[in-house]
């Protein structure tokens, strides 16, 4: 394994990471088993340390375990119904700020905190407003959804300049 870089903003956990890469190639092969050393060989990780996410995922009922012949993983949720929040707080712990990251910050109204707070309530926000299948699908085709999150999540609940354009382009899409 070559190691997870960093991202100073989403310092996001390597199982949750590992799980998200697994759930994309579980939905991308929808309905087919995938066992844990092909899914390891596609997201570029050892298959015990990935065992452990999986069996997590197993447990919660996101995915389920398949044994005999043909066996190995596949998805046991319904794409179009199931949030990513659950599965972010299951790997990667909950979304929720922990103020000024400075150890013993000395402002009781910080803005460090309360723009971690913002951020923190944003990706919330954002997660439980997206499926499974929403993923999927960005996972699938490599879509970028830079514009997509500004949407979904703008601050204090100011729209986009865009909004108008974009939800076009979506409806565009999707027709097609």
């Amino acid at each position: 394994m070559g190691g997870i870089v960093l991202n100073p903003i989403a310092d996001l956990p390597e199982p949750l990471l590992l799980g998200l890469h697994a759930i994309g190639e579980l939905a991308y092969d929808s309905g087919k088993c995938l066992t844990t050393q092909e899914i390891a060989e596609r997201i570029g990780t050892t298959a015990p340390y990935l065992s452990k996410v999986l069996q997590r995922l197993g447990k919660s009922g996101i995915i389920k375990s398949v044994r005999g012949p043909g066996g190995g993983y596949k998805l046991n949720c319904v794409p179009e119904e199931t949030p990513l929040y659950p599965i972010f707080a299951l790997l990667g712990g909950p979304f929720e700020s922990r103020g000024c990251p400075l150890d013993g910050c000395f402002k009781e109204k910080c803005f460090i905190a309360g723009m971690m707070d913002e951020l923190s309530m944003a990706i919330a926000r954002y997660l439980e407003s997206r499926t499974v299948a929403d993923f999927a699908h960005y996972y699938e085709t490599g879509t970028d959804v830079s514009i997509e999150i500004s949407v979904i999540t703008p601050s204090l609940g100011q729209k986009h300049p865009n909004f108008e354009r974009i939800e076009k382009m979506k409806e565009k899409s999707n027709k097609q």
